[in-house]
This record gives C-alpha cells, sequence and structure tokens, in this order.
C-alpha cells in the first residue's frame, strides 16, 4: 500500500467517488431516456401534416428541441466528468450554521435531483474561490453581491485518472508548491485541459477579475496568458449563462494553427461554441470580400535582409498604417466623403418644394449620425418617401382644383357653345396630362433626388484614399511629410496594380467599413479574447473596437515576443489611453512553463532589448541546463538530432520540437529529414494541425504560443544577431517554448548569442 493509499480518508474518498460516479450513470441514463423520449415526441409533432402550422404542435416541438439541447449537454459534460468527476475539497463551516459542508469542486456542477443538494460545485462559482484564494481558518467570500464569513478547516486535492481515485493531498501553503511542481513537471501534452487544479493565486485574481470592464495582461513567456485568456471566457460564459450565448464570444487567435493548439481545451472548458477565427478572417467576414491578401512576409524579409531598402520602406508603411497617425487621416478621409454627401437643392416634385436641403443635412448630419452614411441615405430616402406619400395627394388636389376652375370658367366662356367644348375639351386634356406627368414625377421623385449621391464601394474608397499625396499629407495634418505621403500612395497603388492587398489595409478597410457601411449583427460579439495581442497594431485594435461596438476586450500578450513591432505594439499605454481607458492593467512575471535554469539563460536576452522589460522569475522548478552541440551536415544532422529524439522519448518525453529562425531553413531540414530519415516528422505551417505523436519543425515566428516538452533550436543558415531586436525577440520565443530541456544545433555557440 503507497503512502498516498495510507491517508486516513482515502478509504472514505473512494466510497465518495464512487457514490459521484454511480449518481452520474443514473443521471447519464435519465438523460438518454430523454433523449429517446424528445425522439419520440418530435415524431408525434410531425404526425400532423399542419404541425407548424398548428400552434400546439409547433410549441410542442420548439419545447423538446429546447429540451433535447440541454439533455445533450448534460450528456456530453457528464461523460466527461465521469473519468475525473472532481479534484478538490473544502471543508466549510459557514457563518450561522451548526454543521460543517464538504464540497467537491469540479469542472461542471452536478446537483441531488432530489434535494438539490450540490454533489459537485463548479470550479467558476463563487464560493470555490476559496480554493484558489482561501487559507485555513477564517473566510470571507462574496456571492451574487452577498458577504459571507466561515471557518475553512480542510482543503484536500485528488488525483483522480479514468474514475479511479490515485492521490489525495491535504493543501497549506508548502504542499501548494509541491502540486504546481509536480503538474509542471508532466508532459504538455494534456497541461491546458488539466490546468484548473493548479491555476495559482494571481492568475485566478484575472480569471475572475470585473467583468464588466476591459482587461490587458502583459505576460512573461509561460505565465499562463493563454490559460488564463480561456478560463476567463468559460468563468464569463458561467456567470452570465442567462444573458449571453456562448456564440455571442470571440476568440481572435493569431493563426488557425494556434486555434488547433487549444482546440483541445475548449470542450474541458464548456468554450467550445465561441467563435474561433482570425483577425484576416474576421475581417474579410465583415466587408463581405475575400480578398487576395499579399503574403505576409515583411517579417522573413526583414530576417533575411533581402532587399534592405524595399524592405525597410515596407516595414515603415506598415507602422504608419497601423498608428494613430493613419486614425487622423481616416478620420479627416470620412468627414470629406460625408461633406458630399450634403445636398445644395431641395427636394421638389415638379413644382412643389416638399423637403428641404438644409433639413435633409440637419438630419444627415445630427439626428441619423449614430448610423453609417449608406444606412444614413437609407434612414433619408425612407424620409423623402414617407413626406412625399404624405403630401402626394394634397399635391394632386391643387393641380386638380387648378384645372377643375379652369374647366369651370371655361363653360361660361362666350356665346358660342361650340367654342365652349372646345375650352372644356382642351381643358380636360391639360389636365389629364398634368396629372400624368405629376403621378410619373411622383414615382421617380425619391430615386431621381438620391442619384446625386455618390454609390461606391468598399474598394473604389479605399484606392481613392491613396489617389492624391497633397489630400492625404492634408488629411494627416502635418503628421506626414509631403514626399512620405508620395511614398505611401505609390507603395500601395503598385498593390493595388496587383489586385491585392496587405494584412495592415485590412484594419483601415474594416473602420471605413464600419462607418461608410456598418457591420452586420451577426458578426458582433459582447466580448472578445485576443491572444498575443502585442502583435496588433494601434489601429486594428481601435477597428476591432469601433467594428463589434463594445469595449469589452481581454487582450493577453507580451511585448518581449513582439516579434511584428514594425507593425505592432510597443506599449501598452497607448492602448489603455486612447482605446479602453476603462481597462484594467496587470502584469504576470511568473513564468510556470519552463525550469530555473532554461528561463535564466532566457532573461539574458531580455537585458540585450534597447528597452528594459522586467526579469521573468520562473516557478523554483530545476532541471538541466540548456546544452550547444555542434551541428553536423545533411545526414548526419538528421543521425544527430534522431539520437536525441530517442532520449527524450525514453524519459517519457511526448512533445518534441525542432525550431528554426526561418522557414526557410525549416523546410531545408525537413527535406534533410524525408530524404535519410524513417522519424515520423511534421513541418509545421500556417495552416496545419499539430500532430500528437510525431516530433514538429516548426520555424520561431510560428511558434510563439505553443509549448513543448523539449526543443532543438537548429541553425544552419540563418543564425541570430544581437544587433538586431528582431533576432533577439525571436531567439527568446524559442528559448521559452519548452517545459523540460532545451538544446542548441550550430556551428558555434555565438550563432545562438550565448
Amino acid at each position: 500500500m503507497s503512502s498516498q493509499q495510507q491517508h486516513p480518508d482515502f478509504q472514505h474518498e473512494i466510497q465518495r467517488l464512487e457514490f459521484t460516479k454511480k449518481y452520474i450513470d443514473v443521471v447519464i441514463k435519465t438523460a438518454e431516456t430523454s433523449k429517446d423520449q424528445f425522439l419520440e415526441n418530435m415524431k408525434e409533432a410531425f404526425l400532423d401534416t399542419d404541425a407548424l402550422e398548428s400552434s400546439m404542435s409547433y410549441l410542442s416541438l420548439l419545447t423538446n428541441a429546447r429540451f433535447f439541447e440541454m439533455s445533450r449537454e448534460e450528456l456530453k459534460n457528464l461523460k466527461v466528468a465521469r473519468r475525473k468527476p472532481y479534484f478538490a475539497r473544502l471543508d466549510l463551516l459557514r457563518e450561522g450554521v451548526e454543521e460543517k459542508e464538504s464540497l467537491y469542486i469540479g469542472k461542471t456542477s452536478l446537483y441531488s435531483r432530489e434535494n438539490q443538494e450540490q454533489i459537485i460545485v463548479d470550479w467558476r462559482s463563487p464560493i470555490a474561490n476559496l480554493y484558489y484564494e482561501g487559507r485555513l481558518g477564517e473566510v470571507h467570500y462574496e456571492s451574487y453581491e452577498e458577504s459571507f464569513n466561515g471557518y475553512l478547516s480542510l482543503k484536500r486535492q485528488f488525483m483522480i485518472e479514468d474514475g479511479q481515485l490515485d492521490e489525495i493531498r491535504d493543501i497549506d501553503l508548502t504542499t501548494t508548491d509541491e502540486l504546481l511542481q509536480e503538474s509542471l513537471s508532466k508532459s504538455s501534452s494534456n497541461r491546458l485541459t488539466e490546468i484548473i487544479s493548479t491555476i495559482q493565486e494571481e492568475q485566478n485574481k484575472i480569471i475572475r477579475a470585473d467583468l464588466n470592464r476591459p482587461i490587458i495582461v502583459q505576460g512573461a513567456a509561460g505565465s499562463g496568458k493563454t490559460t488564463i485568456a480561456l478560463h476567463r471566457i468559460s468563468y464569463f460564459i458561467y456567470q452570465y449563462k442567462e444573458n449571453f450565448a456562448p456564440e455571442q464570444l470571440m476568440i481572435l487567435a493569431p493563426s488557425r494553427l494556434f486555434i488547433d493548439y487549444i482546440s483541445e481545451a475548449l470542450p474541458e472548458l464548456g468554450v467550445e461554441k465561441v467563435r474561433q477565427t482570425t483577425l484576416q478572417d474576421y475581417i474579410q467576414a465583415c466587408i463581405n470580400q475575400k480578398l487576395n491578401i499579399q503574403d505576409d512576409d515583411k517579417l522573413v524579409r526583414l530576417l533575411e535582409n533581402s532587399d534592405r531598402s524595399e524592405t525597410q520602406i515596407a516595414a515603415w508603411v506598415s507602422s504608419i498604417k497601423g498608428s494613430p497617425v493613419f486614425h487622423r487621416i481616416l478620420t479627416n478621409y470620412i468627414t470629406s466623403i460625408y461633406e458630399a454627401f450634403y445636398p445644395s437643392k431641395d427636394f421638389t416634385v415638379d413644382k412643389f418644394r416638399l423637403f428641404s436641403y438644409k433639413k435633409f443635412i440637419q438630419l444627415f448630419k445630427d439626428d441619423y449620425n449614430y448610423l453609417p452614411l449608406y444606412r444614413r441615405l437609407e434612414k433619408l430616402k425612407a424620409v423623402l418617401q414617407n413626406d412625399l406619400a404624405k403630401k402626394k395627394k394634397n399635391m394632386i388636389e391643387k393641380i386638380e382644383t387648378y384645372y377643375d376652375d379652369r374647366i369651370e370658367r371655361a363653360i361660361y366662356r362666350g356665346k358660342d357653345p361650340d367654342k365652349r367644348r372646345q375650352y372644356v375639351s382642351e381643358a380636360l386634356d391639360k389636365k389629364a396630362l398634368r396629372l400624368a406627368e405629376i403621378k410619373k414625377a411622383i414615382r421617380s421623385a425619391v430615386s431621381s433626388y438620391m442619384k446625386q449621391f455618390p454609390k461606391k464601394t468598399l474598394i473604389q474608397y479605399y484606392h481613392s484614399l491613396f489617389n492624391d499625396p497633397k489630400l492625404l499629407c492634408h488629411w494627416a495634418e502635418g503628421q506626414l511629410t509631403e514626399q512620405e505621403a508620395q511614398n505611401l500612395c505609390q507603395y500601395n497603388k503598385r498593390i493595388f496594380a496587383k489586385k491585392q492587398f496587405e494584412r495592415e489595409d485590412l484594419a483601415l478597410l474594416l473602420y471605413l467599413q464600419v462607418h461608410l457601411f456598418g457591420i452586420p449583427k451577426e458578426l458582433k460579439a459582447k466580448n472578445i479574447v485576443i491572444d498575443e495581442a502585442q502583435d496588433y497594431s494601434f489601429m486594428e485594435l481601435l477597428s476591432l473596437k469601433k467594428a463589434l461596438d463594445t469595449d469589452m476586450f481581454t487582450l493577453v500578450g507580451d511585448l518581449a515576443q513582439g516579434i511584428h513591432s514594425y507593425r505592432g505594439l510597443t506599449s501598452w499605454g497607448e492602448v489603455v489611453n486612447n482605446i479602453f481607458p476603462r481597462a484594467t492593467y496587470i502584469e504576470l512575471q511568473k513564468s510556470y512553463r519552463t525550469t530555473v535554469e532554461i528561463m535564466e539563460k532566457a532573461n539574458e536576452l531580455l537585458r540585450l532589448l534597447p528597452y528594459s522589460f522586467p526579469v521573468v522569475e520562473p516557478v523554483v522548478r530545476h532541471g538541466e541546463s540548456p546544452k550547444f552541440i555542434k551541428r553536423k551536415n545533411g545526414k548526419e544532422l538528421v543521425s544527430q538530432i534522431e539520437k536525441q529524439v530517442t532520449r527524450l522519448k525514453k524519459e517519457k518525453f511526448k512533445t518534441i520540437a525542432v525550431i528554426g529562425k526561418t522557414m526557410k531553413d525549416c523546410r531545408h531540414l525537413y527535406g534533410l529529414f524525408k530524404e535519410h530519415s524513417q522519424e515520423p516528422v511534421k513541418l509545421l505551417e500556417e495552416q496545419e494541425k499539430i500532430p500528437k505523436d510525431e516530433m514538429v519543425i516548426v520555424p520561431s515566428f510560428l511558434a510563439k504560443g505553443l509549448e513543448f516538452d523539449a526543443v532543438m533550436i537548429v541553425c544552419i543558415e540563418e543564425t541570430f544577431s544581437r544587433d538586431s531586436e528582431l533576432d533577439i525577440k525571436l531567439l527568446y520565443v524559442a528559448m521559452t517554448r519548452p517545459l523540460h530541456r532545451l538544446f542548441f544545433y550550430g556551428e558555434r555557440k555565438e550563432d545562438f548569442i550565448i
């Protein structure tokens, strides 16, 4: 019997676990029965051929559909929960209550159907916060604006795998660290899904921070930024399940590769229905166009130093398009577009003046200023149509009265009856002709008046922005020189000539779409999470906020990993001050991913950057120091790496990555493996899925946000230079990916700035 199984409560906890599993089995069986009952009810509802016309049948159909959705969700969650129903127990004596209660904390809640007592408490519930932040002894917690006091006499953690109790630990401050160490020492293969039980207090505070305010997290590599972001979404859904559907939340991931990486964690957290997309895909959906977007190769060109002057111009263009300067340009450009929609003549039908142009401008500028431009026009078109409909009868009556008076005068005009008949006939003809003319004018009046307003597409408006360097300079209000404006226009015209766009154009297109055409309601979200937010530009974040019409964003990122700083952010201050003034800003300096030895080496790189970054504090978990290995060439290099992989697998490491500086080096290495090795290996590119049982080769810039048990950084043709800020950041990204082992393969140590 192991020491853990000698725990005095081990048998009691086994019995409690068996009871919970059996209860879950009963609920699952009930849910399965509910499913069968639902299908039967559906059949009955459809027996009536006019089922959808029968309100009772239709109501029955809807009710059962909702019930089936609930039971299906319940069924799925409980089947998952049965393998590991809970991970902790709290013994709490509430103030004013005589008996203490034992609360078992898990990923989902489970109530007794008989008396509504909690069998499992959801980790997101207010009382479960005591597990993450409560100390043994007197405790205080808040639940739905009420305060409670009590005495916490026990915090216990369970290790349950496949429904079997393996281990029990009673927690105090010391064992909390031990549990964390044990969790961190495991393989990376399921860390995202199993992290709920080891969320740290500082992480928990961010997850449960005010849900009615935006939050910006500057987190060191390995500080749990992605974990926090995903758990905060889960917490939001739990707190607002009555008000929001998961589909109203959105995760903006840095790449489809990253979406695949987090996909396993989403069902475990109950957030799989949250929309997951990339910035590029989301903006193209908003503007309802599939654009031909150039490969985002500026980073590659910067890395490979190809055509230095042209690359520097491209990087400068990216920085300008993403900066507050372009916000000023777009604001003034949109104003000039709006002014072109101010009419200079009244709305008239024939000789009737129906609506003054001044009133039109007032409605356009003031009353409907909450609408985008073309929706204002639609609104004003409806106003004119309504106004015309009200006055149409009066106009026709005036013409009829005018000609009826003439006819009446003609009847009594002169003594010659033939001439009188002629006068009357002519007057009747003129009346009919005039009425036909006015009715025809009425039919086309509104559309004729609206023709004066330009009809251009979003792309036409965007192209026009770069037509005239002098105008661009004028809109920039002194923030661009004439030469810079000229360079900007020429640069974009070259791209437009190929019928292409750059990534940096997307935010500007989105901003114009918001103000000119609007965003479809179904593409808006109530709460947005952005991972790797440091690689977003000022304009990208501003445009997203405008498009989504909310400031409820969770931004997580690390400026030290800002490898796209030519277009991205260099400071969070600008974002807080100008985009999210209500935001809570939090810094995380502890790294839970890698060992002390690896993190100390990575921290040396931060000191080489031209601006100051806080030194990352690794959680005290020791391991082997990073090793430099002089690489061989061709087949022998493949053999070197294969031997290392074999050793790592013997140590039970599952996820292993080879990271190259550039995609060029990675493709070279991948080719060598295909030629000389039987080892299963996958080259990861932007759209690739991450395999579970293969070694992966990935370029440094795509490795951001990922983690592996062991990493080999290999330099073949491309090396890292201490004189390049970008090289330092890329190497920092690569060095902070492994949990346990780090190796450098190159010609010289200096190739890795070590």
